[in-house]
């Protein structure tokens, strides 16, 4: 395994330093990148955005259309909470925090006015996910336990995928919302992944999904194994993209 980390490693500074070189296909290629993940993002929470509204939220066009206000504003929100993300990550240590988590939430959410009370308060018995979970009365100190534990000299010294898959395996046995908990891990394990210097966002592809919920039933090194796949793919189609721009220029 430690070969395939320092293999992608080595291939996502390869990928940083042509964005770096063709500054304009790279804009480009993280554009379609984007609206990649935020697909992907939701499919896997069973939420499925079309073209059409995916493209109208990131442009932040006017919502011209009364059927797409709903779609629009939660994937903005998203955008929001990812740029948060990004703003975060450019920390020189970043602190996993209850006080971020929260953040998340309620930009995930729509802002303050429009979240849920705080954290869970049952055992929802129609939910995506069907692995086990905390009790409500426990959450607050077990997901304590697994944001403290991002501060230890251990998890510090983790390569960023062991590191996320970690993360997202232990934030995702907590469950602490009964909606967002998904999306919140991941975003927490994106804003790892952009501070370590990935150029590239970790994208679970939703026909990935059945896969992605029973890793959460089983150790986390189930769920690093499917990250590390799941990176290895997004390079592969990066390095397809930048191939075919050169082909393409070549030919003209």
């Amino acid at each position: 395994m430690r070969t395939r980390y320092v293999d992608i490693d080595d291939r996502m500074e390869d990928l940083a330093d042509r964005m770096q070189s063709a500054p304009e296909l790279g804009a480009d290629f993280l554009q379609k990148y984007e609206l990649s993940w935020l697909y992907h993002e939701n499919a896997l929470e069973g939420v499925v955005y079309t073209p059409q509204e995916l493209a109208a939220a990131l442009a932040n066009q006017p919502l011209a259309d009364a059927t797409f206000v709903t779609a629009l504003s939660a994937l903005r929100n998203h955008k929001t909470a990812l740029d948060l993300v990004r703003e975060e990550a450019k920390a020189k240590r970043p602190k996993l925090t209850l006080a971020l988590v929260k953040r998340l939430y309620e930009t995930l959410c729509g802002g303050p006015e429009k979240t849920p009370p705080d954290f869970r308060r049952d055992m929802p018995l129609h939910r995506a996910y069907f692995h086990e979970i905390a009790q409500p009365a426990k959450i607050p100190a077990a997901l304590e336990k697994v944001l403290e534990a991002t501060e230890a000299s251990e998890f510090r010294h983790l390569h960023p995928i062991q590191q996320i898959a970690r993360l997202q395996h232990g934030f995702m046995q907590v469950f602490p919302y009964t909606d967002q908990s998904g999306r919140i891990a991941r975003l927490l394990a994106n804003l790892l992944l952009v501070h370590a210097g990935y150029p590239l966002l970790l994208i679970v592809h939703s026909t990935d999904r059945q896969r992605y919920y029973d890793s959460l039933r089983f150790a986390e090194a189930v769920l690093r194994d499917l990250t590390v796949e799941a990176l290895d793919n997004a390079l592969e189609q990066a390095e397809k993209y930048f191939a075919a721009n050169v082909r393409a220029k070549a030919a003209r």
